[in-house]
């Protein structure tokens, strides 16, 4: 019969298996955090991690620690027990007892940022205390959970050195390395601060709502309300009470006074999207609270003022509209003030690859489907596609491709792409591989300067040299080739 130490043991090796996928060193902390109470039956456990960035995690959310015990544990330099009959440590006795404990484990912890972190574990009174064989467990334990913080902040610098060599940019959720994305992001920097309304114009499924909430975040108004509202999916009948609010009794089944978008976004920003799908009732209604600057709720004559920043978006042709007295004029010049252009995803080449990236970490944790990639084909087969519904097809397609995939690899028939790996066959450069033939001449350039010195070479790319490394692997470059 296997003793509990042994099936601790087991159990902990099982769970340590899903540590290892963790990239993240933020996700991979509280697992580590959990799989440790659990395992080792503790009522309470911290995780501490020192550094520039600390980061403090705690199972339940507070927990009175015996600051004796941590400072002990780092003298030692390992994990160490003491329960309430040791009597070694005044100091100790009088936390565990006043804590109503049986015993404490704690341990130090490092990471490439620091020295100083630490993980700790407490049983409460009346419960076994911690054992030598716990103390031994827990001990390894830490030393293997140790390497995959190590692990995980080295995938996490070579990400960021690989992004900075693609000239990759993640910013508040958008991610993109396109020169048109990055004049868009730019010009959404130089607006975020002004007061005047914006317009977002661009296909449908470009991310307009994204942009109007980026540039809401980098606003003054960014600790405000921010309200999004579909006026093309809002029934005409109700568009006014609910944009400006309701007295009570001013219609059947108006049961009580209620506020409206803009009430409700006051001090914030309302993002009006597809604003050329508003009848022309109300358009009259909005421009008069943009000019004025307070609404009137249905029903009541009390004007209530109202503070309110305007994004609106919209994919259609608002000067054909206006053409067509289908938009108001004076409207559309008082929306038109600081005009956003979107690009379709077409235009963005290697971004659909990235964005793509993006949505399988998400949604492959979202769904429970661990790691996934793509395939080279479907890279070929996603750039060569035209993406008529833009980024929210991607998404869609991606969530696709990640319900039929098989082991870990999403093939372009997986995203329904399948006619697209012919046609990218037969292109003599793909957009991947005409940015493969830059890396290797810039990468070229510098070991020639460098006559193959690799430090020398990582420093003036801005790079790790373990990271220019696996580059000339990939490449095919070799060292030898740049002596002179």
């Amino acid at each position: 019969m296997k003793s509990e130490s042994m099936l601790a043991t087991e159990k902990m090796l099982d769970v340590v298996k899903t540590l290892l996928d963790e990239e993240q060193p933020e996700a991979l902390f509280p697992k580590i955090l959990e799989v440790a109470k659990g395992v080792l039956h503790a009522d309470a456990a911290v995780l501490d991690i020192g550094g520039e960035e600390p980061l403090h995690f705690s199972n339940p959310v507070k927990v009175s620690i015996s600051i004796s015990a941590v400072r002990l544990a780092k003298n030692e330099k390992r994990a160490v027990v003491w329960n309430q009959l040791d009597d070694e440590s005044a100091d100790l006795s009088k936390s565990i007892v006043q804590n109503q404990l049986t015993s404490i484990m704690v341990s130090p912890f490092r990471t490439p940022d620091s020295e100083a972190g630490y993980l700790y574990l407490q049983r409460a009174a009346r419960k076994e205390p911690f054992t030598d064989e716990d103390s031994a467990l827990f001990d390894s334990f830490v030393a293997v959970c140790e390497k995959f913080a190590f692990a995980a902040y080295d995938r996490l610098r070579d990400k960021e050195s690989l992004d900075t060599l693609k000239n990759v940019v993640r910013k508040d959720g958008i991610v993109y390395s396109s020169k048109a994305m990055v004049d868009v992001i730019a010009m959404a920097d130089k607006l975020s601060p002004l007061p005047l309304p914006v317009i977002i114009r661009g296909e449908t499924g470009t991310g307009k709502e994204v942009m109007a909430r980026y540039i809401h975040k980098h606003s003054p108004r960014a600790d405000k309300p921010f309200i999004a509202v579909n006026c093309g999916a809002i029934p005409e009948h109700l568009m006014e009470s609910l944009m400006f609010g309701h007295a009570k009794g001013s219609f059947t089944g108006a049961i009580e006074n209620k506020k409206g978008f803009f009430e409700e976004a006051d001090g914030g920003t309302i993002f009006l999207d597809e604003i050329g799908e508003l009848p022309l009732n109300m358009q009259v209604k909005l421009l008069r609270v943009l000019q004025e600057k307070h609404i009137t709720r249905v029903g009541d004559n009390r004007e209530i003022p109202v503070n309110v920043r305007v994004i609106s978006a919209t994919h259609v042709d608002l000067e054909e509209a206006v053409r067509e007295k289908r938009f108001r004029e004076d409207l559309y010049f008082r929306i038109q003030v600081l005009p956003l252009e979107l690009p379709p995803l077409r235009d963005r080449g290697q971004d659909v690859v990235l964005l793509a990236e993006n949505f399988i970490q998400r949604y492959g944790a979202e769904y429970g489907r661990g790691k996934f990639h793509l395939s080279r084909n479907a890279e070929k087969a996603l750039l060569g596609y035209h993406w008529p519904g833009n980024v929210r097809e991607l998404e869609n397609r991606v969530q696709k491709g990640l319900v039929q995939a098989v082991h870990g690899v999403i093939q372009p028939k997986d995203l329904g792409l399948d006619d697209m790996q012919e046609q990218a066959k037969e292109s003599p450069r793909t957009l991947k591989e005409a940015r493969e033939a830059v890396e290797r001449e810039v990468i070229s350039r510098a070991l020639k300067d460098t006559n193959a010195n690799l430090t020398l070479a990582s420093t003036i790319l801005g790079i790790d040299r373990k990271v220019l490394r696996e580059i000339m692997e990939r490449l095919g470059l070799k060292k030898e080739d740049f002596k002179v």
